[in-house]
């Protein structure tokens, strides 16, 4: 593989980045230290329209189906958070369709909105939701107005991500909790044959995309930004906030799950992560 030319990497500072995989509009880089980010492009070339919402395959599937998986998943990462923090107002930063704001209202959380995209602000808005234009870097909400945060695949939509985590740490109170989701860097088929992965070509991922990270990268940029990565589990075992039934469950599943999980990550079979943090 061959070396960038004049690429500082976004997390260590390092110059020795070598080549993922090139296109004509772009070239993807890995730094020894693991991140995987975009050269050679400059942010914010990407639509957030009403067809990326509605039309726009991401997977077998448009963005809008399976409403009811999306919030039931939802309900489960704030608890992931709430195994860490106590309840309070959130704030769902990049707040799509509203499925995190519909899973924190039936927890009975004081949610808003936040997204980029004014298709998505006025459709949670019709729905009840309280959303606000605003973008990662300029959140339009006070210092310490928010206990939670739910940053999920929005991260990698951003190619200063530092910036980032210092505006989300401003309107988080201290001791706070921030859930996140990302791609995983390390998944086996952009490893094996990055060129035709989903994560880099421009046609699905790649113009829309700035990093891509690992458990161990993320980590290391949330330490380095006044967070503190309390748990990485995809997703965590039992929730201690859950009512009794699910709790119940969860434990009585706990074992297999934990099986299913670590072999999933030895195979490298994830395509996302998770990661949630304390505000320091």
């Amino acid at each position: 593989m061959r070396k960038t030319s004049d690429e500082t990497c976004l997390l260590c500072g390092g110059a020795d980045a070598r080549v993922v995989c090139t296109y004509p509009e772009f070239t993807w880089v890995r730094c020894s230290c693991g991140l995987i980010f975009k050269r050679d492009e400059s942010e914010g070339a990407f639509e957030y329209d009403e067809d990326y919402f509605v039309n726009r395959e991401h997977s077998r599937t448009s963005y809008s189906a399976r409403e009811g998986r999306r919030v039931r998943k939802s309900r489960s990462q704030i608890l992931d958070v709430l195994n860490h923090v106590v309840p309070g107002p959130l704030l769902d930063m990049g707040c799509s369709l509203g499925y995190t704001l519909q899973a924190a209202s039936d927890l009975g959380l004081e949610a808003t909105g936040v997204d980029i995209s004014e298709h998505a602000v006025t459709f949670c808005r019709e729905r009840g939701f309280r959303a606000e234009l605003g973008t990662i870097h300029a959140l339009p909400f006070p210092d310490a107005a928010f206990q939670l945060v739910i940053v999920k695949h929005v991260l990698e939509h951003t190619a200063k991500p530092r910036e980032a985590l210092r505006e989300i740490a401003r309107v988080l109170k201290p001791g706070g909790g921030l859930f996140l989701a990302v791609p995983h860097g390390g998944y086996f088929k952009a490893r094996v044959n990055p060129t035709a992965s989903r994560h880099f070509r421009p046609e699905v991922h790649g113009t829309e995309h700035f990093v891509y990270y690992t458990p161990a990268t993320l980590a290391r940029l949330l330490r380095e930004e006044s967070f503190d990565p309390v748990a990485t589990a995809h997703p965590q075992l039992v929730h201690r906030r859950a009512g009794v039934v699910r709790k119940a469950a969860e434990l009585a599943i706990a074992p297999l799950r934990f099986v299913a999980q670590r072999a999933r990550t030895l195979a490298s079979l994830d395509k996302e992560f998770w990661v949630t943090a304390v505000r320091l």
